[in-house]
């Protein structure tokens, strides 16, 4: 069985709970208002389903007082509610979930901390913003050249071999 597997736990710790708290309403904040942040992946992970369940109570209905009691807690300013409910939830009254995209950033590794941090970009879905680059192969790459060259080698023995069969 592969490490890492966390059976029973429904969250990731990040600090303790009240910590956890904090940082996750910070996020979704923070993603409400600029509709793409960068963070790490585990937090953008975390981040991405409190802001879809968020979304979901914000769709149900504008004055019940769950969805206030809801949107109070995790929007701290009257700004992020206003952009919540009068921006985000009309963009997303056709959808039916998925309403973020996770792009993952290359490794960082911080050489004071001896550690590898996967950073990823948390953005939510038909923003203004420019989109993300899409990485796209490189074919003149030295792997890329080799995968090619194996892969023509590997077709001409085979079209060798099959004509040699089928002359014989």
């Amino acid at each position: 069985m592969p490490r890492g597997f966390a059976h029973g736990n429904v969250f990731r710790k990040l600090g303790g709970h009240q910590r956890r708290m904090k940082l996750l309403k910070i996020l979704v904040n923070a993603l409400i208002k600029n509709e793409r942040i960068e963070t790490t992946f585990t937090k953008a992970h975390e981040t991405q389903k409190y802001i879809h369940r968020l979304i979901d109570i914000a769709k149900q209905s504008t004055n019940d007082a769950y969805t206030k009691d809801m949107v109070g807690y995790w929007a701290d300013d009257d700004s992020n509610k206003t952009k919540l409910f009068n921006v985000l939830v009309p963009r997303f009254a056709e959808h039916s979930g998925k309403y973020t995209r996770i792009a993952m950033l290359p490794t960082w590794h911080i050489k004071d901390i001896d550690d590898h941090k996967k950073m990823a970009v948390l953005e939510l879905k038909g923003n203004p913003l420019p989109p993300l680059p899409v990485k796209e192969d490189n074919p003149h790459t030295l792997q890329n050249v080799l995968i090619a060259a194996a892969k023509n080698d590997w077709k001409a023995a085979k079209n060798t071999q099959s004509v040699s069969e089928s002359s014989s």
